[in-house]
């Protein structure tokens, strides 16, 4: 099965570059996915692949079904950029002024197109269906799979995998983690209004600054006080602005910032709290306040059989196996891990003999060794022939 699984990736070498190239030369922020899309809907129409309907937005769902019995299997690629202008020096450098792929979600839909480009022309190779999930807007709230999910794309799906290519990870090394390998995200901002006035006559104003950095220590304090200590969580204050001259007390000040953990159920009581602090702090000052909370992705949580699936799949490919601790980053795959089991990893993309391929994710130097793509392909390849063989 190794040779096959070396010999079908190894036959769309040529075209996954194609893919990844295109979509690196035109990319297109969240929610503004337009060319992209169409260009995936011509490159599935190409290889035969049905495509779903009923999807909301900029998101497409390719469905291949096979005339052997079997489970629905699901894959899921992303594909938006960032507002970042590329300063790599490429000959597919992106084209779109002040738009990069800076963050691999170019590789993650060129792999997707030829996983399904080698099924559409193998379908003894298909058991059951296989979906091919392109997903908009990973990179900003709400993100694109939250409204897949609410279009019923997991309704008919038994197991979902993913992966993310990694700058920090080197070529060939393959990174699965059971349980939490993203966090649960959420922002937060408050205003707290007081009462204008002169900086010589304070006691006839209400000055909101005091008050805000009352908050400020007592948003700092919650995770000590309310997260037990095995727990992993963050409770941060990022901004703060309040006025703009040193004479004048000012009206209102405004604060934020972000709430993270790995287990999802602390993540509303965390919030909960910073309001009920905010509030309580207020009204003790005469104050008013306003919190506004958004609740971001859930954390993805790993099931373990499907890390073991991919464990041994990657494995038998002959790539090194490894983990790491989760990060607090946030990845709405959480949400198809929600409703179905399933496993997201990590595929190395950088080279230890060239620096550049281990700039940061999001960063304007952002590059990978392209290696990477025919690596992921076999994962892809050897997790779904693996998955789909076990009743």
């Amino acid at each position: 099965m190794k040779e096959l699984i070396k010999q079908l990736a190894a036959e769309q070498s040529e075209a996954i570059r194609e893919y990844r190239h295109y979509l690196h030369m035109h990319p297109e922020l969240s929610f503004q996915e337009t060319g992209s899309q169409a260009y995936i809907k011509e490159k599935l129409t190409e290889f035969g692949i049905e495509i779903a309907e009923g999807i909301t937005g900029t998101s497409t769902v390719g469905i291949i079904r096979g005339e052997q019995p079997g489970k629905t299997i699901a894959f899921r690629a992303d594909f938006d950029a960032l507002p970042v202008t590329e300063c790599n020096d490429l000959p597919y450098k992106s084209t779109v002024p002040g738009v990069m792929h800076a963050c691999g979600h170019d590789t993650h839909a060129a792999t997707l197109l030829a996983f399904g480009k080698v099924l559409s022309e193998h379908p003894e190779l298909v058991k059951g269906t296989v979906k091919l999930i392109f997903q908009r807007a990973e990179e900003l709230l709400p993100g694109g799979a939250k409204t897949l999910v609410e279009d019923g794309v997991m309704e008919d799906v038994d197991e979902i995998y993913g992966f993310h290519a990694s700058a920090g990870k080197d070529l060939g090394k393959v990174i699965v983690n059971d349980g939490p390998v993203s966090a649960a995200v959420s922002t937060y901002e408050i205003v707290i209004k007081g009462k204008g006035g002169h900086g010589s006559n304070s006691a006839k104003a209400l000055n909101p600054v005091p008050i805000a950095a009352l908050l400020i220590n007592a948003i700092e304090q919650i995770k000590t006080e309310k997260v037990d200590p095995s727990e992993t969580a963050t409770v941060t204050v990022c901004y703060m602005h309040a006025g703009d001259a040193p004479n004048i007390i000012p009206a209102e000040a405004r604060l934020g910032g972000n709430v993270r953990v790995h287990n999802n159920e602390l993540l509303v009581p965390l919030l909960d709290r910073i309001v009920a602090v905010a509030k309580a702090l207020c009204e003790a000052w005469g104050a008013e306040c306003e919190p506004d909370m958004v609740v971001g992705y859930p954390a993805t949580i790993n099931q373990h059989e499907q890390c073991e699936l991919v464990r041994e799949a990657v494995g038998e490919l002959g790539y090194e196996l490894g983990t790491t601790e989760a990060g607090l980053g946030g990845e709405d795959f959480a949400y198809y891990a929600l409703e179905k089991p399933g496993c997201f990893f990590n595929v190395g993309a950088s080279n230890p003999e060239d620096p550049g391929t281990y700039n940061p994710h999001h960063s304007p130097l952002f590059r990978i060794d392209e290696r990477m793509l025919d690596i992921a392909l076999e994962c892809e390849l050897a997790v779904y022939l693996k998955a789909s063989a076990r009743a």
